[in-house]
């Protein structure tokens, strides 16, 4: 995988990972006791997870440990492109780190 196809896939997963996450957003019925941040990380690791895999299996590149580390960090870098900003990072560290009691 070259940068610009690395790019390409990497804002299409951040995009789709947006149309995702407002899907399950309307699909939920409690919506005070839910952190929307952190499901749109949930969404992003599985759409870029599994967008990678995809291409992998359309290009026939073989899945060694190195290709699922590549889409595991796929997801994480459009989790981070989708939760545009810096603050809703650390908004969602924040809501991960921090234990409601």
């Amino acid at each position: 995988m070259n940068i610009t196809v690395f790019f390409i896939l990497l804002s299409a997963f951040a995009a789709l990972s947006g149309l995702v996450t407002e899907g399950v957003k309307n699909l939920i019925s409690d919506r005070a006791n839910f952190s929307y941040n952190l499901l749109a990380l949930i969404a992003a690791l599985i759409v870029g997870s599994a967008g990678t895999a995809v291409y992998y299996r359309m290009t026939g590149v073989s899945f060694t440990a190195d290709h699922v580390i590549h889409m595991i960090l796929m997801g994480l870098a459009s989790g981070l492109t989708s939760m545009v900003g810096f603050d809703k990072v650390k908004q969602t560290v924040e809501q991960i780190t921090t234990k409601k009691g």
